[in-house]
């Protein structure tokens, strides 16, 4: 019954655990113009590019393999874009 206590209250706050938008990358990580050219120097990997699975989350953790993977593609792009000088 509710009519006796203890009651405990808790603060939820809406959150998110990945993203389903960002801008739109290439295989190299690269970001897309609207025309879907990279953008020279810039690169996206994880919740800074949209979501790998669409609108789908793939549950906890979700988010650190492509992060992973797709930070690693972009080192690697860019090392050999890289001009010595």
């Amino acid at each position: 019954m509710m009519d006796q206590g203890p009651y405990y209250a808790v603060k939820m706050e809406s959150g998110a655990l990945g993203t389903a938008g960002g801008p739109k990358t290439n295989g190299n990580a690269q970001v897309l113009d609207w025309s879907g050219n990279p953008i020279p120097g810039l690169y996206a990997a994880g919740n800074a590019m949209a979501a790998v699975l669409g609108e789908a989350y793939g549950g906890a953790g979700g988010t650190l393999g492509p992060g992973m993977t797709f930070g690693y593609i972009a080192g690697r792009h860019l090392g050999t874009h890289i001009s010595n000088h």
